[in-house]
């Protein structure tokens, strides 16, 4: 199975309630992805503050997560077990 690369707007902008993610099959992929839709009428109504999304292009690529690596189990050992 191919890796799939996935990343939220919400994650690097302060809009919680925007749910869209971008997928694709690399990280620049991805990020082309999310110029793209930083760019659409959609995101530029919700985002007015950005103007050129590749300004942006080091908080993309930080938020930008491949599908099965997320770290469970995180929290530290219950202190009565």
């Amino acid at each position: 199975m191919p890796d799939v690369y996935y990343a939220r707007p919400s994650n690097f902008l302060s809009d919680s309630r925007d749910k869209t993610v971008i997928t694709g099959g690399s990280e620049d992929e991805v990020l082309e992805k999310m110029y793209e839709y930083l760019r659409s009428p959609e995101a530029q109504a919700r985002y007015p503050n950005v103007d050129d999304p590749t300004e942006l292009e080091f908080n993309i690529r930080k938020c930008i997560f491949r599908k099965g690596d997320k770290v469970l189990g995180t929290r530290a050992p219950d202190a009565h077990e």
